[in-house]
């Protein structure tokens, strides 16, 4: 039996009419008819969207639901679900001393020392989950004497609700610690309900200084800390982990992010405006640090706020603006902040083909990302000597991005990202003579047209961690050489992929040792090769797509993948994957499988993934009519749980292509 799940977090539902998500939604349901499904709208403002969805919804008397969560009681009674809404009460003192136990221990007992302290502080909190979870990131971190002194704070005059969530918040703030205190208030540069990339939001954090320098340890990992300390104070959730662990992207809680833009402001630490109106009205304060603008591109324009002084500006539209039509002339945000660490006009399609001449006046920037039909980055981009991150979004019709040979001398560069549509061209000539980028640590996408020209390149950026390149049609007529890959020791995340769908020369690679995570795509390798990947002692992710291994029989060899732990094979035209001469010793540490491609036709499995015992998921996309998959999949899942894992979970999403 297959479940679905759709959530829609916060007020988007009532947003998400005439966009892409809207096509999304009706492409999915299309998919789930006929099939049991579980459908969640959280936190729903306005039932504008599921006006428009609802009748294409089919009660197939199959056990399916349709969930909605709404703080408004006139939403959830606007449904008409033929019943009374249920209402969640407020927790007893019995649960709510449950809850605070559990966030504060886990699965370990609370001292008993601390019993009627903490029933006392979790009968102050009312009942109200948010306050508990708050508090209880407060508790996980203090002693004794910690508990009474918030015992008292909590139990003192404390009458209303909204005001109980208020203190919570303060006193969780107040009990952070200094450096982490301008990394949270940061959220309330962000719209509210908007999911932040974790990585976008630590290089913020280091470009505005919040992060200091610990050699040896790198300055991301320092941010990458600070994340999980925030994380596990309960005061910033998380959306999506990476593969290789960790957070992909985060938001917190809308009265969190109420906390944090009331504080910034009172502090003069940060100012979030949204709306012409508050654009049109907005008296600068003095000496306004950072300002963050959610509103239509038009209304930004407009309102050309005067603040000088000004070290950090972040655009975000209110509205989807897509297309040539929407380009924007917004010159004078170089006139008017000449002072900018922080520059993010990634939303706005800037009204230029060439790169902006006048950023290069803009010599503090520490972070710029900007979008446009940019083909060439001019060597005067070196001026910006202290920029850090650098991102530029391009269009579909531009090729390449030619980088100045002067990229070279820009030695704080830390990362280096051309995203959208278009690789980026490092100048090859003179390269002997030119420098190292040795803190580049992070690099996407890197056109590479022969093993010699990514042999020179490799040689200046030693010590980058994640790089992605793209390959085109091989110059030699040998074909390519990635062994220089090797030379990268700190390289943990690679990603190898095509310009062809038929790329018609050999590829010869070497990895480094410690290579974690390995994404191929369209590389049309034989799988005799991959023998190389399978040895990698370190590789924890592997993600094999789109013919990046061409042939329909995928022998492995003994001990492969010592510590591999997601696997992920799709598009691919594999139909006999074995193991045979492996004893049953490939995938000690495998722990989810993803199956995804309509054609996917796999006859055969290794027999190893039957009674590995770390297997905690496998995932399977396809046709409806793939029913021998979906046999195989359901086989491992029986074998799984005659050798006793009863917690593997199956994942099955149907591909409508009709």
């Amino acid at each position: 039996m297959c479940y679905f799940k759709f959530c829609s977090r916060a007020n988007t539902l009532g947003r998400v009419k005439s966009s892409k998500k809207m096509i999304c939604l009706r492409c999915s349901i299309e998919s789930w008819k006929g099939n049991k499904y579980l459908i969640v709208f959280d936190d729903v403002w306005d039932l504008g969207v599921w006006n428009d969805l609802k009748f294409a919804f089919s009660n197939d008397k199959n056990g399916s639901r349709i969930l909605f969560t709404s703080r408004f009681s006139n939403v959830a009674s606007e449904i008409e679900i033929g019943r009374e809404p249920h209402n969640l009460h407020s927790l007893t003192d019995g649960e709510s001393w449950e809850l605070l136990q559990r966030k504060v221990f886990g699965k370990e007992d609370c001292p008993q020392a601390m019993h009627e302290l903490g029933m006392e502080i979790a009968k102050s909190c009312k009942g109200l989950p948010l306050t508990l979870v708050t508090i209880a990131g407060v508790l996980a971190t203090v002693d004794y004497d910690g508990w009474q002194e918030v015992a008292i704070m909590f139990t003192s005059s404390m009458v209303y609700d909204t005001d109980l969530c208020k203190n919570s918040l303060q006193l969780s703030y107040e009990h952070l610690p200094h450096y982490l205190k301008p990394c949270l208030l940061y959220f309330g540069a962000f719209p509210e309900d908007r999911e932040i990339e974790t990585n976008k939001l630590m290089w913020l954090w280091i470009a505005e200084g919040f992060v200091p320098n610990t050699e040896p340890k790198r300055l991301e990992d320092v941010a990458e800390d600070y994340m999980m300390d925030l994380v596990s104070r309960n005061l910033v959730m998380v959306s999506k982990q990476k593969s290789m662990g960790g957070v992909k992207t985060c938001y917190i809680h809308d009265l969190l992010h109420e906390f944090c833009k009331f504080k910034a402001e009172e502090e003069n630490f940060l100012q979030m405006l949204q709306g012409y109106d508050e654009l049109s009205v907005f008296n600068v304060p003095p000496n306004l640090p950072r300002l963050s603008i959610c509103s239509k591109q038009e209304h930004f324009k407009k309102s050309r706020i005067y603040a000088p002084n000004l070290s950090s500006l972040l655009f975000f539209n209110q509205v989807e603006e897509y297309g040539w039509s929407k380009m924007a002339d917004i010159s004078f945000v170089y006139c008017i902040y000449k002072h900018l660490r922080v520059l993010d006009l990634e939303p706005i399609w800037l009204n230029c083909k060439d790169f902006p001449n006048e950023i290069n006046v803009l010599v503090q920037l520490r972070y710029l990302a900007i979008r446009g039909c940019i083909e060439v980055i001019p060597p005067s981009v070196a001026n910006l000597s202290h920029l850090e991150t650098f991102l530029v979004t391009t269009h579909y019709a531009v090729g390449t991005v030619s980088l100045p040979e002067t990229i070279w001398i820009m030695k704080n560069l830390r990362h280096l990202h051309i995203m959208g549509y278009s690789p980026c061209c490092f100048p090859n000539c003179n390269l002997e003579n030119s420098s190292k980028l040795h803190n580049l640590d992070t690099l996407s996408i890197l056109f590479v047209s022969s093993g010699k020209c990514l042999e020179e390149i490799v040689k200046k950026i030693p010590n980058i961690r994640q790089l992605e390149i793209k390959l085109s049609e091989a110059k030699e007529s040998s074909g390519y050489s990635l062994e220089s890959l090797n030379q990268l020791e700190s390289l943990e995340s690679l990603i190898v992929s095509s310009n062809s769908f038929h790329l018609q020369h050999d590829i010869e690679y070497c990895f480094p040792s410690v290579l974690k995570e390995l994404t191929l795509d369209y590389l049309f390798l034989p799988w005799s090769k991959i023998s190389l990947i399978e040895e990698l002692p370190n590789l924890e992710v592997l993600k094999l797509l789109g013919d990046s291994f061409k042939g329909t029989r995928w022998d492995m060899k003994g001990g492969g993948f010592p510590k591999l732990r997601v696997l992920w094979l799709e598009r691919l035209d594999i139909v006999e994957w074995t193991d045979t001469d492996c004893d049953g010793d490939c995938f000690p540490c495998l722990e989810k499988l993803l199956l995804v491609g309509a054609t996917l036709k796999l006859e055969t499995i290794p027999s190893c993934l039957m009674s590995i015992p770390t297997l905690e998921m496998i995932k399977l996309e396809t046709a409806k009519d793939n029913e021998s998959l979906v046999s195989l999949v359901r086989r491992i899942e029986e074998e799984q749980r005659s050798y006793g894992n009863e917690n593997l979970k199956i994942l099955i999403d149907y591909y409508n292509y009709n």
